[in-house]
């Protein structure tokens, strides 16, 4: 099935075991078009695993175990993975990162804003040591440089941050957000909501997000956390983008026409275009009062 001409669905999810939540990982392809999971708990040469959830969906992923060696070096716990339309295929690469917290794909559509790249990302828990702090700076450092190294212009960083306003990663969170001009999408808009519920139902919080760059922000439609899934201790977070893209034809490398319209062909600019388009972008929402949210 060929995605909704010109929207984008998103939804992330630490689904605590994808092979014990397939029906609603299932569910989740379903609702959107690409799918961030946190925590499937694959071992590397199970990954392939992924890409038999739904028919109409592939998937890339990272194991946080090494196997390289005859004794398993970590806990199978953790991992990360894209799921994404099989029609998106040949508009989709891969970025690949040393980091198993870390996922990451280019999204190359014909869209009003170019090229993005999206990211997963199943942050450390703050277990009081200074080993975690270390580790969580480093998954900041890797994602930055990921954006840093492609020629995206925006970038949508999904999953489970594991911080909140009181934790010791705090400041390392807002120091990357603004480091990468990322906004809250699901904060900004939704309210009383709760994203972490332990199994006994005696702690919540909001430790799953979605964060855009401001462009890309600016043409998020809906927003809402689906509530009913149970069979993790996580509750999925859908966003849905309005007015966005259109599928990338293969057309002459100057320029290509997409339904009689001409667009950049992203492919062809450089680092000094982008930073040039992104300024240009800031400049343009602002005169057209578009605010920061």
């Amino acid at each position: 099935m060929e995605p909704h001409e010109g929207s984008l669905c998103l939804s992330t999810f630490n689904c605590r075991s994808v092979k014990s939540s397939v029906p609603e990982v299932s569910q989740l392809c379903a609702k959107c078009d690409i799918l961030l999971l946190q925590e499937h708990w694959r071992l590397p040469n199970e990954l392939d695993f992924l890409n038999n959830i739904h028919p109409d969906f592939l998937a890339f992923g990272q194991s946080s175990v090494d196997i390289s060696d005859i004794v398993l070096i970590g806990r199978p716990y953790g991992g990360t993975a894209i799921l994404y339309k099989k029609s998106f295929s040949s508009c989709v690469t891969r970025l690949y990162s040393s980091d198993p917290r870390v996922t990451a794909i280019s999204l190359r559509l014909q869209t009003k804003i170019g090229p993005v790249l999206i990211v997963c990302v199943y942050m450390p828990t703050d277990d009081g040591t200074a080993d975690c702090i270390e580790e969580f700076i480093a998954t900041c450092a890797n994602v930055s440089a990921l954006y840093a190294e492609s020629n995206a212009v925006h970038l949508v960083v999904a999953g489970d941050f594991n911080c909140q306003p009181t934790s010791r990663f705090y400041q390392t969170f807002t120091s990357f957000n603004d480091d990468n001009k990322l906004l809250f999408t699901d904060t900004s808009r939704l309210c009383n909501a709760f994203t972490y519920c332990n199994d006994a139902a005696s702690h919540f919080s909001w430790i799953d997000h979605v964060l855009c760059t401001r462009g890309l922000n600016s043409f998020v439609s809906s927003c809402d956390v689906l509530y009913e899934f149970i069979t993790s201790d996580h509750k999925p977070l859908f966003v849905g983008f309005d007015n966005i893209m259109h599928m990338e034809q293969s057309l002459p490398p100057a320029v290509q026409m997409v339904k009689h319209r001409t667009v950049a062909d992203w492919g062809h600019v450089d680092d000094v275009n982008i930073m040039h388009y992104q300024s240009e972008l800031d400049v343009s929402l602002m005169s057209l009062n578009v605010p920061y949210v």
